[in-house]
C-alpha cells in the first residue's frame, strides 16, 4: 500500500491520512480505533478494496447518514 493511490480515499479521492502508509507503527493510525461498518465497503469499487483506506471524513459522514454510532469502537475494519 505504498503507491500514491494508497494515500487517497477510494470514496472522495482526498488524502486519507493513513498512518500505515506514512510508516507509523502498526496500531497507531487513527483508523485502528474506529469501527468501519461492513456496509461502507459496498461503496468502494471492487478493484480498490484493500488497496487504500477510507478517510475519517467519509467514515464519519457515512455513520451520520446511516445512524451508526461514531467514535472509538476497537478497530473493526
Amino acid at each position: 500500500m505504498k503507491d500514491g493511490k494508497a494515500m487517497t480515499c477510494p470514496l472522495c479521492g482526498r488524502d486519507n491520512d493513513c498512518g500505515n502508509v506514512a510508516g507509523k507503527p502498526h496500531g497507531t493510525c487513527w483508523c485502528s480505533k474506529q469501527n468501519f461498518p461492513k456496509s461502507i465497503f459496498e461503496l468502494v469499487k471492487p478493484e480498490q478494496l484493500g488497496k487504500s483506506c477510507i478517510c475519517k471524513t467519509c467514515l464519519e459522514r457515512f455513520k451520520d447518514r446511516n445512524g451508526v454510532a461514531t467514535g472509538d469502537s476497537g478497530g473493526s475494519r
